[in-house]
């Protein structure tokens, strides 16, 4: 498996949210190997999926009808445009950030990947679909970490976040709540089982919080 025509962008990420089906998805973590690859699919909880021949084939099936694979004169199939883009972020990430939104009644994720060229923000839907766009440039990774869940709370008054970064070799969590117009972060502690909480922050203290959380 390749990458072909890496700088191709039709669609263009950042531009169209793309969805990619759960075969598509499980060829896309097989394109790369090694540890980045590995972390991405611990992430992903993808391990039974990589495995599976058959949903990969499929995979590669579909993003071949989609114009997002295609066949070399060798004969070896390479996905391209968008595909590609999503395949070297998955298989050369350096960072990892799991996003948990909470609310009273519910919990929405997002998987923030972090590349040396390309960083994406991955949301599950249903049927084990997963829907990506591209970080806003003009962003910090802290800065739309932040802006996830200052869009989360505009939207859902009293909602909540729970962050787990993650390097190759690193992992750190940071809880996050809205009260009275500010901001309560959390870290735990697993082994003693506490929480130490930092009340009374406002978007610049949690931006400073969540650059400390990422190391």
């Amino acid at each position: 498996m390749t990458v072909q025509d890496p700088t191709q962008q039709e669609p263009r990420l950042g531009v169209d949210v793309i969805g990619f089906g759960v075969g598509e998805f499980a060829y896309l973590l097989n394109v790369f190997d090694g540890p980045a690859r590995d972390r991405s699919v611990s992430v992903f909880r993808a391990e039974e999926m990589i495995d599976d021949v058959t949903l990969s084939t499929a995979g590669a099936s579909s993003l071949l009808a989609r114009d997002l694979a295609a066949v070399d004169d060798d004969g070896d199939l390479g996905v391209k445009g968008v595909a590609s883009a999503v395949a070297t972020a998955l298989g050369k990430a350096t960072r990892w950030t799991e996003i948990s939104l909470l609310t009273g009644q519910a919990m929405d994720n997002v998987a923030f990947v972090e590349g040396p060229d390309v960083s994406i923000m991955l949301q599950p839907r249903l049927l084990g679909t997963w829907f990506v766009f591209a970080k806003d440039p003009s962003l910090s990774p802290a800065e739309a970490t932040l802006r996830i869940v200052q869009q989360h709370v505009a939207d859902n008054p009293g909602g909540s976040a729970y962050f787990v970064f993650k390097t190759l070799d690193s992992e750190q969590h940071l809880l996050v709540r809205s009260e009275d117009n500010s901001w309560t972060t959390g870290v735990p502690d697993f082994d003693k089982d506490e929480v130490a909480e930092t009340p009374g922050l406002d978007d610049g203290g949690l931006l400073a919080a969540i650059e400390d959380a990422r190391g």
